[in-house]
């Protein structure tokens, strides 16, 4: 059971009245930042011009009419500064955008005409060639992501009135409350990851890649050939630590940003087992994947267990729709847009074999262990849910340390 509550209020845990904590009782009117941090106001007036000027952020707001923090979406009076701060936000975003896309944009050209006047005109290294993915993909994230968001939210402000801001409550409990909640199986994850990462880093320390960890415990493959003394480039064991490790800081950061927000939302909604189960069985999968799919390139990184995750929770909040507020779900399928993209830009040097494995290893295992239900209560654990799950983190750490052992020795 999620609480007494349950038998009165049939809504999920983010939509009940005591979702979020009681107000501060020294003043009547504030908002929380993203940071925690309180603010207080005397009047409305004051709370809306706050709201609308506020730094960093809004999360919950507070007045006379009621004794909880409510997200501001839930406050007419707030209604128009909200607006207003989503617009400077947009224009904000296009602008960065437009920005960042002639910058980025630029330097995709001319990698592109590098790659080509270089090969001597073929067509294929103008995909085939790793820096001319890395400029497509700095232009996407950093141009074209930022334009299109900043246009959407325009758009969507033009075409709404200030009364329809009412209808974006669900929504934004839910992202506030997700945000909330204390995930110390996530962490415990990231903090694996990091251990391993900080490994990397005194060994290869002077290096801008990790290229010597990687040959020690990397699934080097076929490649291990080219390295004298590594006859065991597609050991076993190196299914698990290859995962663990990273081909350098901003391949391990944006995995460790993936990793948090779905392994937030995994174990959050569907708990914390199957965040293990899914990121060791997905993490495994992709590695065969890309044993058999892609035998001449080294595989490492955690996007295989990343990329289950986001399979996982795509089908489990399909088949439990009550959950998730359509938005939401709206989005996490546009992360598997997105991650399509990506894979594609950077196919000459991200291991796509190893995402799709992932991604298919996460749907699959929703699909079977879930059943579809129209519910607004989250899964119960069972003990079997329990005792598997202690057994992946088991393996998480296993993995761990068999890195140290390999790399450091």
């Amino acid at each position: 059971m999620e609480g007494k509550s349950n038998a009165v209020e049939d809504v999920p845990v983010w939509a009940r009245r005591d979702a979020f904590p009681l107000k501060p009782p020294d003043a009547d009117f504030g908002f929380v930042d993203p940071k925690g941090n309180l603010h207080t106001a005397t009047s409305a007036d004051e709370l809306g011009a706050k709201v609308g000027q506020a730094r960093d952020g809004v999360d919950l707001v507070w007045t006379p009419e009621g004794d909880r923090l409510v997200v501001p979406e839930q406050v007419p009076a707030l209604h128009k500064p909200l607006r207003a701060r989503l617009g400077k936000r947009a224009e904000q975003d296009r602008a960065d955008g437009v920005r960042m896309g002639l910058v980025f944009g630029a330097i995709m050209v001319w990698t592109l005409y590098a790659a080509w006047k270089n090969s001597g005109g073929e067509i294929s290294a103008l995909y085939s060639h790793q820096l001319t993915g890395l400029a497509a993909l700095l232009f996407l994230m950093f141009g074209l992501l930022p334009f299109y968001e900043g246009r959407k939210m325009r758009r969507h402000l033009a075409q709404t009135k200030v009364s329809e801001m009412a209808g974006e409550v669900p929504d934004a409990q839910f992202d506030i409350w997700l945000h909330r909640q204390k995930v110390p199986v996530t962490y415990f994850l990231l903090a694996c990851l990091l251990l391993c990462g900080l490994v990397q880093v005194y060994f290869d320390w002077g290096s801008a890649e990790f290229r010597k960890s990687i040959i020690q415990a990397g699934l080097l493959k076929q490649e291990a050939l080219k390295y004298p003394g590594q006859t065991d480039g597609a050991a076993w064991w190196r299914m698990f630590t290859a995962p663990m490790l990273h081909g350098n800081a901003i391949h391990f950061l944006m995995n460790a940003g993936g990793i948090l927000y779905l392994g937030r939302r995994t174990e959050t909604l569907a708990r914390w087992p199957h965040l293990l189960i899914v990121f060791v069985g997905s993490m495994w999968t992709g590695g065969l994947a890309s044993y058999y799919w892609i035998p001449d390139k080294i595989a490492v990184g955690a996007s295989g267990g990343l990329m289950g995750l986001l399979g996982f929770m795509l089908i489990f909040e399909l088949l439990h729709p009550r959950l998730v507020p359509k938005p939401a779900r709206r989005r996490l399928l546009a992360g598997v847009v997105l991650m399509a993209v990506i894979g594609f830009l950077g196919m000459s040097f991200i291991d796509n074999a190893a995402h799709a494995g992932g991604l298919l290893a996460g749907m699959a295992y929703a699909a079977i262990v879930f059943p579809s239900s129209v519910s607004s209560r989250r899964p119960e654990t069972m003990r079997r849910d329990r005792v598997v799950g202690i057994f992946a983190g088991a393996v998480v750490i296993a993995a761990t340390i068999l890195v140290m052992v390999k790399v450091l020795t």
